[in-house]
């Protein structure tokens, strides 16, 4: 009389790493929207803007034929139809005709010329 044992061990060995990767999961989603609310309580105890702590762009667009860009980190595409500029959140294109970047420093641009659209494109 020779029975055969059959082994559970695999469903359970799977069971338990997809619960145990499921807590990880939920855990790291916990810690990143925690990390939003943190710098937006530290910057009102400061008494600083948002946008300063977080590192993101300031778009600053004077008429048609004037935009200024603080807080980037480098230029991906320059022509005269189209320059898209690489931030912390994604990437912005300026479409226009004409466009010309008048200067840049490390941390602002100005970009001038006939300004169609400023688009906001994220690398997510």
């Amino acid at each position: 009389m020779n029975k055969k044992v059959k082994s559970n061990h695999k469903k359970f060995k799977q069971k338990s790493n997809k619960e145990l990767y499921n807590h990880i999961d939920k855990k790291k989603k916990k810690e990143e929207t925690e990390r939003i609310t943190y710098l937006e309580i530290l910057s009102s105890q400061l008494k600083l803007p948002s946008d300063m702590l977080a590192g993101a762009p300031i778009v600053t667009a004077l008429g048609r034929n004037e935009v200024c860009i603080e807080n980037y980190k480098g230029i991906l595409e320059y022509n005269s139809a189209l320059i898209k500029i690489l931030t912390k959140i994604g990437c912005i294109h300026i479409e226009g005709k004409n466009l010309n970047i008048s200067y840049f420093t490390n941390d602002e641009m100005k970009i001038t010329g006939m300004i169609f659209s400023i688009n906001y494109v994220n690398n997510k």
